[in-house]
């Protein structure tokens, strides 16, 4: 539990951090009652772990309020969710390289309604794997499974002159796209050109969560 007491708010938790997740988890609501979403992917500007963090404590959060939630690792260059849980890394990879059943990949995590699809082993080609008819495949199997399936990808940018095409990849095949910035380390242009790659993408961007914000506390905003 080291590493995820680190990540993980508390169900009923009363603090600042927990108070914006669930305004976050109630206007996915709110979009899923007017679009249907279901398939939201989290994707952050530059390098760092906060779209992994807000993908999984939005999941906690939606799970803790009843809803069935399937939280799955789409980053094939650092994959941290099995980290996170503390599980294998059996997942995505298998499934879409090896058949493996979906269900035989799923992990049951302490936070009832609440799975885990870790990424499976790293491979060789992270984009060839992202662009497997078979991910979409296993998304829209998940959508059966589950009333949100929440993802994590790598990041868009990992320097300013260094565009990946994996969250892009990935965006095209969701209903729904939340795109997580930090406030300290990403620049205007850049969350902009990041914007740009996503309608390129013809993703649906959904939201936009700003965290790093120094208030009182450090908060996480969001905006649809």
């Amino acid at each position: 539990m080291g590493k995820q007491n680190r990540y993980i708010i508390r169900d009923r938790e009363q603090s600042a951090i927990a108070e914006s997740f669930r305004v976050l988890s109630a206007a996915l609501q709110e979009n899923q009652a007017e679009t249907g979403a279901k398939t939201i992917l989290f994707s952050t500007v530059t390098n760092g772990e906060s779209d992994s963090m807000t993908a999984v404590n939005t999941a906690a959060t939606l799970a803790y309020g009843g809803k069935k939630v399937i939280l799955v690792d789409c980053d094939m260059r650092h994959p941290v969710l099995h980290e996170i849980f503390q599980g294998n890394i059996f997942g995505v990879t298998n499934i879409i390289i090896q058949d493996k059943p979906i269900e035989e990949m799923l992990q049951s995590t302490e936070i009832g309604g609440l799975k885990v699809l870790p990424s499976g082993s790293v491979p060789v080609g992270p984009v060839e794997l992202l662009s497997n008819p078979k991910l979409r495949e296993m998304l829209d199997t998940l959508k059966t499974m589950a009333d949100y399936v929440c993802i994590v990808s790598a990041p868009l940018i990992i320097r300013s002159s260094s565009i990946l095409s994996d969250a892009c990849i990935v965006a095209s095949k969701v209903d729904g796209v939340v795109l997580v910035i930090d406030s300290r380390s990403v620049k205007t242009k850049t969350a902009q050109k990041a914007v740009e790659l996503l309608n390129g993408a013809r993703a649906k961007i959904v939201g936009t969560v700003l965290n790093d914000v120094k208030t009182d506390e450090d908060l996480i905003y969001f905006a649809s």
